[in-house]
């Protein structure tokens, strides 16, 4: 998970900026202080170098077609920046926010998309791992599926409540619910870890598999849109 969320985490911040520099452009679209304008354009340039340099990482997961779209936006940018530099006119700088506006619209999206499979995948996993244990009757083995259950929960409660999330607020509501009962569950249950609660540890991992089930099919009827 933590590669991922690094790379969530670089996502997010770039469709951050791209929609700051878009508003940067915009406003500098209107404006005749040169300083402004080439302020906007430079820091706007500087940043599509930085991803056309993200873009050529092993470590970039996006699909080739995405990334062939991305340099060919990259390479229209510089070039529009380099041959007209300050004395673009208004509609070059709108063109550049658009842009800008767009790709982080995209990003933003992917971004919402690749947290809910993550999420999804973890918390079938988990429930996997507690099942297991469950079926051994190993102390060991419970203590740790508990705990990486415990961090996942608490990792989704944070994320949820997080003010960047576009959750719904009743949504973001079930969901710390959840992740309380959770901890309330996981305290039990530890408390008497040689003599597992059968009961609140299947109530666990079926919380797990709905909420999984119920994100994958939201996936799935994104993905046929």
């Amino acid at each position: 998970m933590n590669t991922t969320s690094n790379q969530i985490d670089v996502a997010e911040k770039e469709a951050y900026l791209l929609n700051n520099f878009a508003n940067a452009l915009l406003k500098a679209a209107e404006s005749n202080n040169q300083q402004e304008r080439l302020l906007a354009i430079d820091h706007n340039l500087k940043l599509w170098v930085e991803i056309e340099t993200s873009l050529k990482s092993a470590k970039n997961l996006l699909p080739e077609e995405v990334k062939k779209n991305l340099f060919k936006l990259a390479d229209f940018v510089k070039y529009m920046t380099m041959s007209k530099g300050i004395n673009m006119g208004k509609e070059d700088f709108k063109s550049l926010a658009n842009i800008n506006s767009q790709i982080s619209m995209g990003i933003q999206e992917s971004v919402k998309n690749n947290l809910a499979a993550e999420e999804a995948f973890s918390l079938l996993k988990c429930a996997m791992d507690l099942s297991k244990a469950k079926e051994k009757s190993n102390a060991g083995e419970l203590a740790r599926a508990l705990d990486n259950n415990m961090q996942l929960w608490v990792y989704i409660k944070t994320l949820a409540n997080s003010k960047k999330s576009a959750i719904p607020e009743d949504i973001k509501g079930n969901l710390t619910k959840l992740a309380d009962y959770v901890s309330k569950k996981t305290i039990e249950i530890g408390r008497n870890i040689n003599n597992i609660n059968v009961k609140a540890l299947d109530s666990m991992i079926d919380t797990n598999l709905q909420i999984s089930d119920g994100l994958m099919n939201h996936q799935m009827r994104l993905a046929r849109k």
